[in-house]
């Protein structure tokens, strides 16, 4: 199912949604996972832990934040999709990016790990019906679909590769 066949655009996770193409999900997710090729993991490992200000993660950090992110997110569409009505819980972020530990892992097994979680995400979402993919559920007290979920692990991935561009990459020039 296409961008545009979404049954409604969710509260806050519009923002990612809206830096997807009107492609089939499954497509976005496959796309979205291409973008992270091999120049852009080069300037990644060129990093290491260097940040553009005091306070702010490292690329491992975002890379540990992406994988964490998708798996909370694929869980709460195969939650939706099986039509359990429990209200999910949010998740903080920056709770889970301190107790990851991700500067103590390679880069490399990172990556790895991504490409993997993608992966998976990928075939959940090849296994969801129509009617699965349209189906709601409540997560940190907003209504999202399942296909909603979809776009959004795209999004949120090209949203952080976004501002490692923009703001981690300009490091590399000085």
């Amino acid at each position: 199912m296409n961008k545009k066949e979404l049954p409604f655009m969710p509260v806050f996770f519009d923002r990612y949604i809206n830096l997807t193409d009107d492609n089939n999900v499954i497509d976005i997710l496959s796309e979205s996972i291409s973008k992270l090729n091999s120049d852009f993991v080069e300037k990644l490992e060129q990093l290491g832990t260097d940040v553009y200000a005091a306070n702010k993660w490292t690329v491992l950090d975002l890379m540990q934040h992406m994988i964490d992110t998708e798996r909370i997110l694929a869980y709460r569409a195969l939650s939706f999709a099986r039509e359990d009505k429990t209200p999910l819980p949010g998740f903080e972020e920056d709770d889970y990016a301190v107790n990851s530990m991700a500067n103590h892992r390679e880069l490399a097994d990172l990556i790895n790990e991504f490409q993997v979680v993608r992966m998976s995400s990928i075939a959940l979402f090849k296994s969801f019906s129509d009617e699965m993919l349209l189906q709601v559920g409540t997560a940190s007290g907003n209504e999202i679909s399942v296909l909603a979920l979809g776009f959004t692990i795209a999004g949120h991935q090209l949203h952080h590769m976004k501002i490692i561009e923009e703001r981690y990459f300009p490091l590399l020039n000085n």
